[in-house]
């Protein structure tokens, strides 16, 4: 029970912040989850060995989440658990709605920055890292609706309990022990993470001079669907299980 007041103190004050700081916050969660996404491709990307070259991905992305969740910022998919001061009654639905939506917006914002700093800054020269990310982008939108939606559902169950853990563990250590497992998994297994994407579907639009609408269109809305769904079933499972 504990830990579970400690998550919805938690999202009250998430939802009380002022309207500047959850931009800020969104942003810089944004800026962190893309940074996590190009260093895992930048390791990966010329390992001809599929399962060594996910692995290696899947061990470096957990660092994103574990910075956005020590340093506090606003992640769209780790609010999902919103849902449990939510049923609580300890906060509006029109409180986290609006939550939710600044903070997507944020998070788009941040995975777009790196995308133009890296673009203009010329340091991505390599053909064969920018194939790689152009590649990643079809194949994201290679996917139907459907099978977007089950693995958004599937990533944000992984990444939600990677946050609640990661929010109600008491030192350091633990916060990034417990972050680390469930993202590893998430990562390793090929599951859809909505911001993420922002960062993989905007770096290939600059890069390969893809149609950003249509790949926002053809797997952005369907994963970021799926997301909410998988976080607010999480949600209501711990708020189940952990409650008196």
């Amino acid at each position: 029970m504990e830990d579970l007041n400690d998550y919805i103190n938690v999202g009250i004050g998430k939802t009380k912040n002022k309207l500047l700081k959850t931009i800020i916050l969104s942003i810089m969660a944004g800026f962190l989850i893309a940074l996590a996404g190009y260093a895992s491709t930048v390791v990966s990307f010329e390992i001809n060995n599929i399962s060594l070259s996910k692995l290696l991905a899947a061990s470096i992305f957990p660092m994103g989440l574990i910075l956005v969740i020590l340093l506090k910022t606003e992640l769209f998919t780790g609010n999902s658990l919103l849902i449990i001061p939510l049923v609580n009654k300890k906060i509006s639905l029109k409180s986290l709605l609006l939550n939710w939506i600044l903070v997507y917006i944020g998070n788009f914002v941040g995975s777009i920055l790196l995308s133009l700093l890296i673009y203009k800054s010329g340091s991505l020269t390599n053909e064969t890292l920018i194939n790689t990310f152009v590649g990643i982008a079809n194949k994201k939108v290679s996917y139907n609706f459907i099978n977007l939606l089950l693995l958004g559902i599937l990533c944000n169950m992984l990444v939600c309990t990677s946050v609640f853990l990661g929010v109600t563990s008491k030192n350091i250590v633990d916060k990034i022990f417990v972050i680390f497992i469930p993202i590893f998994l998430f990562v390793l297994l090929g599951f859809e993470h909505s911001v993420a994407n922002m960062f993989y579907l905007s770096i290939a639009s600059l890069f390969g001079k893809l149609d950003f609408i249509n790949l926002i269109i053809h797997n952005l809305l369907p994963v970021t669907l799926g997301n909410i769904i998988g976080g607010t079933i999480i949600g209501l499972i711990f708020n189940y299980t952990k409650s008196k």
